[in-house]
């Protein structure tokens, strides 16, 4: 099944840098992606991690719309980050983490929510 136009929820369990999101599909110029109570192993400090927003180009590079840094979330179980990437291009888009409490390997994340809005009237 390919990507869909949809708002989307899901969590996170456990990720390494690197990992990649579902791929949704975007007809507009717009997506936000929101984290609800994080948690990072191991803990070595200020937690967070960089979210980069990515459009799937298959057999060719894809494209960077920009990494958001986000740390709120990991204040407790209804503590929230989000990220607004706009101007970005129609197109199947995903995230992938690319760094955990600034580290590019050996941490890991988990998320309880995970929410994708495609829509900015929302």
């Amino acid at each position: 099944m390919g990507a869909q136009l949809q708002n989307w929820e899901s969590s996170i369990q456990n990720v390494l840098t690197g990992f990649q999101s579902r791929r949704w599909s975007d007809q507009g110029s717009y997506s936000q992606v929101w984290f609800t109570n994080c948690r990072s192993s191991p803990a070595t400090g200020p937690d967070s991690t960089d979210v980069d927003l990515r459009r799937d180009n298959p057999g060719l590079p894809d494209n960077s719309w920009g990494s958001k840094h986000y740390t709120a979330c990991f204040g407790g179980t209804t503590a929230k980050s989000s990220g607004q990437w706009t101007n970005i291009k129609t197109g199947n888009q995903f995230f992938q983490i690319k760094k955990i409490n600034d580290h590019t390997s050996g941490h890991r994340l988990g998320v309880a929510r995970v929410y994708v809005d495609t829509s900015k009237a929302d």
